[in-house]
């Protein structure tokens, strides 16, 4: 039996198992997590080659939070590994998306919990709480986003991005005629359906090396709401 360090120091997570939706069966399937000093599962390189402009990111979302996320120590081994998945990323942010910072968030959220993706949820629940206040509604979208109070838009958004993950093949007019109807207009749709993209993307990849969620993440945006830093 582990002592009470070992258990304390090993992430015997219970993650949602999504194969089982298929059968319409509720299974958890138990998974041990890299430890804390661990924070992925893989050995990578620390190639320390960051130039000016991604050495000053990184210290950017480090100021931002006050420590530097897994995700991105992940990224930052290699300057053009992190360059390739920022560039993505930026371009989601544009100022003429057609979609809010809280929009954002939300699509972010519900893609993490429709791909059962921990990291992804624990982060981007954090982000949602520390943007609106709203601890609830980030509960709520980490969980079962259909079962929110949300706004006519909000829903054919979410209605629109769980379709995007599970069934693109099927979007047809009609889907883009309910997104328009919602107050989207194209471009706003194509920012809807790139943010779902890149996020189930970060989804696999946060899965697949066993990124471990930042402890912070867990408490953050969970009393007032503060000024955003930064």
């Amino acid at each position: 039996m582990p002592n009470a360090n070992e258990s304390a120091r090993i992430q015997d997570l219970r993650v949602w198992n999504m194969e089982t939706r298929r059968t319409g069966g509720k299974k958890w399937k138990g998974i041990r997590m890299p430890d804390e000093e661990r924070p992925y599962a893989l050995d990578i390189k620390d190639r320390d080659n960051l130039d000016k402009e991604m050495t000053s990111f990184v210290r950017g979302i480090e100021r931002r939070y006050g420590f530097v996320p897994n995700y991105l120590k992940f990224f930052k081994t290699d300057n053009r590994r992190l360059r390739a998945f920022i560039a993505p990323y930026m371009e989601l942010l544009r100022a003429d998306s057609g979609i809010s910072d809280v929009e954002h968030e939300m699509i972010a959220v519900v893609c993490a919990a429709t791909n059962g993706c921990f990291y992804c949820t624990t982060h981007h629940g954090a982000v949602l709480r520390e943007k609106t206040g709203d601890v609830v509604l980030a509960e709520y979208l980490s969980r079962n986003y259909k079962l929110a109070d949300l706004s006519d838009r909000h829903r054919a958004m979410l209605d629109y991005v769980v379709k995007v993950l599970t069934n693109a093949e099927a979007i047809d007019d009609d889907d883009r005629e309910r997104m328009r109807e919602a107050g989207f207009d194209d471009e706003a749709i194509w920012s809807v359906t790139s943010t779902a993209c890149f996020y189930s993307s970060a989804n696999r990849m946060s899965q697949a090396v066993g990124l471990v969620p930042d402890r912070p993440f867990f408490d953050m945006g969970r009393g007032p709401k503060e000024e955003a830093q930064g």
